[in-house]
Parts: C-alpha cells; sequence; structure tokens
C-alpha cells in the first residue's frame, strides 16, 4: 500500500515476467487520488459512481491461496540480471553464479547458455563489469517518478568515457512535466541523450540498437537474446541503477553514490 502509483504500475508491468497472466493491485485512495482530475477522467458524480465500483475490485474476504509470499523490500540490495531472462538476477554486492551451483538440471543448462551469451565467466563480482550503453525508458520505467530517481544519481556527475546513455520519457505529458522540473536539463549535462517518447531501445526501435557484443544497462522488462539488438548483452536494472551505471562505466551499487 506504500508504493506510489508509479511503482505499481512497474510492479503490475513485470507480472507476466513472473509467470503471471496479469498483475492488480486493489484500488485505494493513492489510486483515486492519481486518477482524479485527469484528462479522461470521469467528473463530478460520474467520478464518485466510478470510485465505489473501483472499490469493489479488491480480493474477496476471507479469500485463499496456495503460496502467499512475504518479501522484506528493506533486506533486499539492488538487482542485476546476469543472463538471458529476468529471473536470472543477484544482487549487485555478488559474484556472476556458478552454473555448476544450480541443482536442477534445466536451470543449470540454462545457467550455462547464458553465461556464453552474455560473455561472462563465473566467479567475477557484478561490479567488475563494464558496459557500453545505457537505457533508460520503456513502459516499464519511464515514468515521472523513474526519471527523478535516475536524474537524483546524474546530477553534479558526467556519463563515464565510451559510454552511450539514452533517457526515453514514456509519454509526451512525463516529458513535459520533467522538462517543467529541468530534469531534461541535468541528464544534458550529464552526458545523457534526452530523447523524445516511444519504445525506443526496448526492443531495438529504429538505430536505437546495441551492436553484437555491446553490453547494456536497460530499464526495460526484457532480456532475452537479441532483444536489444542481435548479439546485443543486456541486464535489466532500475532507473537509479541504470544512471549509476552510466557515470561509473560499470554496474555499482547506487548506495555508495547517493
Amino acid at each position: 500500500r506504500d508504493l506510489s502509483m508509479e511503482g505499481r504500475m512497474t510492479l503490475c508491468n513485470m507480472a507476466i515476467e513472473m509467470g503471471a497472466k496479469a498483475g492488480l493491485v486493489a484500488p485505494d485512495e493513492t489510486t483515486f487520488n492519481y486518477v482524479r482530475g485527469r484528462l479522461h477522467a470521469p467528473k463530478g458524480k460520474d467520478f464518485d459512481d466510478a470510485v465505489a465500483y473501483w472499490k469493489t475490485l479488491k480480493t474477496d474476504d476471507g479469500a485463499t491461496f496456495d503460496t502467499v509470499v512475504t518479501l522484506q523490500a528493506a533486506e533486499i540490495a539492488p538487482q542485476v540480471t546476469w543472463g538471458t531472462n529476468p529471473g536470472q538476477v543477484i544482487s549487485v554486492t555478488d559474484n556472476i553464479p556458478d552454473p555448476a551451483s544450480f541443482s536442477d538440471p534445466v536451470e543449470r543448462a540454462s545457467a550455462e547458455k547464458a553465461l556464453a551469451y552474455m560473455g561472462l565467466k563465473s566467479g567475477i563480482p557484478l561490479t567488475d563489469v563494464a558496459i557500453d550503453k545505457v537505457f533508460i525508458g520503456s513502459c516499464t520505467n519511464s515514468r515521472i517518478e523513474d526519471l527523478r530517481a535516475a536524474a537524483e544519481i546524474a546530477k553534479g556527475r558526467k556519463v563515464a568515457p565510451g559510454v552511450q546513455a539514452l533517457v526515453v520519457p514514456g509519454s509526451g505529458p512525463v516529458k513535459a512535466q520533467a522538462e517543467a522540473e529541468g530534469l531534461d536539463k541535468i541528464f544534458i549535462e550529464a552526458g545523457f541523450e534526452w530523447r523524445l517518447p516511444g519504445c525506443s531501445m526496448c526492443l531495438a526501435m529504429n538505430n536505437d540498437r546495441l551492436n553484437p557484443g555491446e553490453r547494456c544497462a536497460s530499464t526495460s522488462n526484457r532480456n532475452f537474446e537479441g532483444r536489444q539488438g542481435r548479439g546485443g548483452r543486456t541486464h535489466l536494472v532500475s532507473p537509479a541503477m541504470a544512471a549509476a551505471a552510466a557515470v561509473t562505466g560499470h554496474f555499482a551499487d547506487i548506495r555508495n553514490l547517493k
């Protein structure tokens, strides 16, 4: 319930990557306040009627579940994917895993294939992995809250030599709000490219793509083989972690940069 609407959107956006058909956060006052007054939102009594209906979109009282998973988010270090699916992920403070450490033969074979494609060796610290490009955007992490988080890391710093860093707002209104807050200037002064809204490097749109062997820190939702360009190597990270990689030239723990 403490998640902002932007955070909830990211969570639901990633639901299918976790094996779900869809993700839903029950509407509450955070939802209603976010929707109220927006361009296509109901007005007056129609809004009140809509809220009354939205309040019914929740888990039934007394509902039971096959599994309940509780995560202590405060104990989770910043995450970075090392392989070729979102589930192949470790903390930024960890080393690249050894395929032999996987007991499941399918996961072991998948890890071996992923490391070969990603050009990584097991046992090396993740923070030793250098990157070529950074993509801050996509429907997963390109809302105003995401851009603020990335700008906080970028402010007063410079993109590392040899790194190309793109910032692509998720929509026209997000771009306009970011510019009104001066976020575009922070990114541009730091050496990021401030782009028009669109899909961009999320799926190798137009010329926004990785060349074979190039490595990218990306805030998108998929890191499959070739997703950002043939032979490209994609690591999924948060907006702040992407900005940290851009200014250091490698994966870095944002907790050491703030």
